[in-house]
């Protein structure tokens, strides 16, 4: 806190809160001593705060909060404890007289804390409460509306009222995620069938719900008070969290259902993966540059497909061959979750790391024809020009491509789509007015037939074994960071980050010349990739 605002916050304490804060001291003691005593040690509280560096938002409430919590810890002292939880109605909260201007000051804070208390407490203890003091409904209309014994509802409400009283007694500090929420961004492998979990984690509030209860689990009175949202708001989004599979709930508290990994984190991860890093991409330079001509002579790039690009593509995939074999590597079997579906998730806190380590790999089709892209997320190369998110439309292209189809004989559909978004860049048409394809292209055999030439190279077993390595120290940064809750996950979420050695190849291979960057990268096909089944 600086110098200035420390003193101006003296000035007042001195000219406006002395007198009001002994008077307060007095009704509460009833003894001129004691109120002496009480006040001093309020005074040196709020001197110490101040000297910590804590800026009150409000200092008037901030004073009077303080002023409660002293005199609380008083009425401990004096035995007095016993006697305050057994009071019988919330409007028998202890207020100085209306009559003078401190005792209108302190009940209009203590109706505000009331007011504050009531947001923060859960849904069944505050209908409760609303019902009763609010809406002046007697306990046995209570007890009817809720069908349950009157009994029942007395006992609930003594629980809802000491509840109450706690809150109004407490400090509320509020998280630094109630004024600035944090950035965090998502990734996941698998089928999403429905709109999860993405549509559910598009917003602030469900964000920092996830990053509150991340490895810390919270009851939905500590989320509210973390996040400073009042509790009807609140149930709602973690309601919505839970139902995606997202949150899940132990006993009385929530977790985060998923690993969100902390800059710490990443960075922990990247030195080690990075370590190695160099004679991995060497290793694969060398595999690939001897196995480009037979991979060729597989027939799965014609003239059209440079090597450069079939480069791009087989030093990237090289990578996810090698990872494959890892025995703990768990991308292609998604989890299944509590509600049926087969999605892996992950989060990750904003970091900012030595390099860029995104490469994405999407696909379209049907299961038995796919279009895929590696989408590189470096040299502007992330959003490459094939890239294709109808299926109908990879069908299409799949089935001009391995029928040799004359474009002559399209129907006006299909040469309307050939126009649109195929012609020029899949594929282009022939001499005899064949559809002749532009990107690699690969059938089941061919594709096992390019991992056997990749395998047998003299130097995979040493490549594996590197791999290996990093994947092991990668899995041993997870297991020191994630809750032992979530130790199901150590494996799938070591797979995914295995996956950012992708783009320390890319990195590596680029500032050998091993890999060239296209001068038009919007219109470069690097990454594209049909299989056909």
């Amino acid at each position: 806190m600086e110098q200035a605002q420390k003193q101006a916050y003296l000035d007042i304490l001195t000219k406006e809160y002395m007198q009001k804060l002994f008077y307060f001291c007095l009704k509460k003691t009833g003894n001129r001593n004691e109120a002496e005593n009480l006040a001093s040690d309020i005074i040196l509280n709020i001197l110490t705060s101040l000297d910590r560096g804590n800026i009150p938002v409000n200092f008037s409430a901030w004073v009077w909060q303080i002023a409660r919590n002293r005199y609380s810890v008083w009425a401990a002292k004096k035995h007095l404890k016993t006697e305050w939880e057994q009071f019988e109605d919330v409007s028998e909260y202890d207020v100085a007289d209306e009559e003078t201007a401190e005792g209108k000051l302190i009940q209009q804070e203590t109706i505000s804390l009331l007011r504050r208390e009531l947001a923060y407490i859960s849904s069944e203890y505050r209908g409760l409460l609303v019902s009763y003091y609010i809406e002046n409904k007697r306990l046995k209309d209570i007890a009817l509306s809720l069908d349950l014994p009157v009994g029942t509802v007395k006992s609930n409400l003594f629980r809802a009222r000491k509840i109450l009283k706690e809150g109004m007694n407490m400090a509320r500090e509020y998280g630094i995620r109630s004024y600035k929420p944090d950035e965090v961004h998502f990734i996941a492998s698998g089928k999403q069938e429905t709109t999860r979990p993405w549509a559910v984690v598009q917003r602030k509030l469900p964000k920092n719900i996830l990053l509150e209860a991340d490895n810390n689990p919270s009851t939905l009175e500590e989320l509210a008070v973390e996040l400073g949202t009042a509790m009807p708001y609140l149930e709602e989004e973690v309601e919505i969290l839970r139902d995606a599979t997202l949150l899940k709930k132990i006993g009385d508290k929530y977790i985060t259902n998923f690993f969100i990994a902390s800059k710490e984190c990443q960075m922990d991860i990247y030195n080690a993966q990075r370590r190695d890093s160099k004679k991995r991409s060497a290793l694969i330079k060398k595999i690939v540059e001897d196995s480009i001509d037979k991979i060729r002579a597989l027939g799965v790039a014609g003239d059209t497909v440079s090597d450069n690009n079939l480069k791009w593509w087989l030093a990237i995939h090289a990578v996810d061959c090698i990872v494959e074999t890892i025995p703990d590597y768990t991308i292609p079997y998604p989890e299944k979750r509590e509600n049926g579906e087969t999605w892996g998730f992950m989060g990750m806190e904003m970091a900012v790391l030595p390099e860029n380590l995104i490469v994405g790999h999407n696909g379209s089709g049907n299961g038995d024809v796919e279009l895929w892209a590696y989408k590189v997320g470096d040299y502007g190369l992330w959003h490459v020009i094939g890239e294709l998110f109808d299926s109908l439309h990879t069908v299409f292209l799949a089935d001009a491509i391995t029928n040799k189809r004359r474009v002559a004989d399209f129907t006006s559909a299909e040469k309307k789509i050939w126009d649109s978004c195929i012609n020029g860049i899949h594929a282009h048409e022939g001499e005899n007015g064949e559809v002749v394809p532009d990107i690699i292209v690969a059938t089941k055999e061919q594709l096992d037939s390019i991992n056997e030439i990749l395998f047998s190279h003299p130097l995979a077993q040493e490549l594996k074994a590197l791999f290996t390595q990093a994947f092991a120290e990668t899995k041993a940064v997870v297991k020191k960071s994630i809750n032992p809750t979530l130790s199901y996950l150590v494996d799938y979420c070591a797979s995914m980050f295995i996956l950012n050695t992708r783009m320390m190849v890319v990195h590596d291979l680029v500032e050998t010349n091993t890999l060239l960057v296209p001068e038009d990268p919007e219109n470069s096909k690097i990454g594209l990739f049909l299989f056909v089944k």
